[in-house]
């Protein structure tokens, strides 16, 4: 597929509820580049159009090498409006982490380096507002760059949400964020803190069953402890950044990665005259230190603000095809073993066929078409996608799916689920063709399989998309 007579898509590298993102061929500069496309559907969304040009324009003011450079923007001869920008040979934060913690220097050079780059950002007056590992990604050398300005804004530019929306992933959300009030350059210094956490513990330090619970938490509790030993220096720098108050925390990205620059020389830092944190009761702690209070909700909040503000960013997440899950293992973690989790099993598992779909043969087909728009993981887990109208353009659609009694398996970096022997057996190539309507040639057609909710269990949905990659109407018998 080319997009403006210029760009050949290659290889699709990731995909939201809105649009993908893929490694493409500048045929005119003989470069690989990165491009991110938007479904004609949404234009007709105009706060979403608005906030995808803006990226350009947010993007294009910013000169750093830790914020993802942009190319050009354009909208192509079949409507989708697409993003040019460089492409970072590596991969995210968040697939990083999906092996494992780091090491508290490393932790400290990556926030360095991506504090750096977003005061050079707020230099410009605008507020990243998405600060998390997967908008982080890694060079092969480490380096790391910023990206996904989706949802910037100018400063003194007024909210682009719908009334009483809140945008960002709740998991890095602020707490200011939470609560509805007007995020600052301090609110960003508070999500690179989480990204910080999560780097040294291998965890978030919030977790829940839903968007509500992990927001909720941040306002009436302390982080979790870090339950692996972390220096002191280290352990401080992060306590400070996720102060609940404001003015509590680094009031800069430059103060966050001249601290995080000196964590191992503290004398250094003493002569750089970076301020001292302040001793804290609503920090996290590493492995061993005593309990602390709970953290109060800041400015003494009533439980109906925080109940409205939660239920608007609810909304939001909803909106934004945000799914956030863990999993048991006594420890409150996301913790699994990719090998056998998520194993694939025969209909005869489960204790009735999932609404919506018939039994047929070994797995279960769906009674009606089943489109769905874009893919795309949260670290190792799989963000449910928001389902399409067959009837209109859509990535995927489902020709069979089959229980997963396990529950949804975790996502690897160098295997696609399809790609997996245990999976690869049940969505076939045989078949998707057995299954296109009337026949019709599957020639060129492209595979996946993806774990999707369906009541209090999970499917593994066998997925189909044309050569084209956007698709009007079933392709799929019923």
């Amino acid at each position: 597929m080319r997009l403006g007579d210029r760009y050949l898509l290659e290889d699709r590298l990731g995909a939201g509820g809105m649009g993908e993102v893929w490694r493409a061929l500048d045929e005119f500069l003989g470069r690989t580049v990165a491009v991110k496309t938007m479904l004609p559907s949404a234009s007709g969304d105009p706060d979403f159009v608005r906030r995808f040009t803006q990226e350009a324009t947010v993007m294009a003011r910013v000169n750093h090498p830790a914020v993802a450079s942009i190319h050009d923007v354009g909208r192509a001869g079949d409507g989708i409006t697409y993003l040019v920008m460089e492409f970072v040979d590596g991969e995210t934060l968040a697939q990083r982490l999906g092996r494992g913690r780091l090491a508290p220097d490393e932790t400290m050079r990556l926030i360095t380096q991506a504090a750096e780059g977003l005061q050079a950002v707020h230099d410009q007056g605008i507020l990243h507002r998405d600060i998390k590992p997967a908008n982080m990604l890694l060079r092969r050398d480490g380096r790391v760059v910023i990206t996904d300005f989706g949802i910037a804004r100018h400063e003194d530019a007024s909210r682009i949400t719908a009334t009483g929306a809140i945008l960002g992933t709740p998991s890095y959300l602020s707490p200011e964020q939470v609560l509805g009030q007007q995020a600052d350059r301090r609110s960003d210094v508070y999500s690179l803190g989480l990204v910080a956490y999560e780097c040294l513990a291998g965890e978030r330090p919030f977790v829940g069953d839903n968007p509500y619970a992990v927001a909720l938490q941040r306002i009436q509790q302390s982080p979790k402890t870090i339950g692996v030993n972390v220096p002191m220096p280290v352990l401080a720098i992060v306590e400070r950044a996720l102060a609940v108050d404001p003015a509590q925390r680094w009031q800069s990205a430059t103060a966050l990665a001249d601290a995080a620059r000196t964590a191992f020389d503290p004398p250094a830092a003493h002569r750089s005259g970076v301020d001292a944190p302040p001793a804290r009761s609503d920090a996290p702690r590493s492995a061993g230190d005593a309990p602390r209070a709970r953290a109060q909700t800041p400015g003494g909040r009533t439980g109906k603000l925080v109940t409205a503000a939660l239920a608007a960013l609810v909304i939001a997440g909803g909106v934004a095809g945000v799914v956030l899950k863990t999993r048991d293992d006594g420890s409150g973690s996301a913790a699994a073993d990719p090998g056998t989790a998520g194993t694939a099993s025969a209909p005869a598992t489960l204790a009735a066929t999932p609404a919506g779909f018939a039994v047929c043969g070994d797995a279960f087909c769906p009674t009606e078409p089943m489109c769905w728009n874009g893919l795309t993981q949260n670290g190792a887990e799989a963000v449910t996608p928001s389902s399409a109208d067959c009837g209109t353009e859509h990535f995927w659609e489902t020709y069979l799916a089959v229980p997963l009694p396990d529950g949804p398996p975790l996502m690897r970096g160098d295997q696609t689920l399809v790609e997996r022997p245990e999976y690869a057996k049940v969505c076939t190539a045989a078949a998707l063709a057995d299954h296109r309507i009337g026949g019709k040639s599957a020639t060129g057609w492209l595979r996946d399989a993806w774990p999707i909710p369906a009541g209090k269990t999970w499917l593994l949905h066998c997925l189909g998309q044309p050569a084209t990659h956007l698709s009007t109407g079933p392709g799929f018998k019923s």
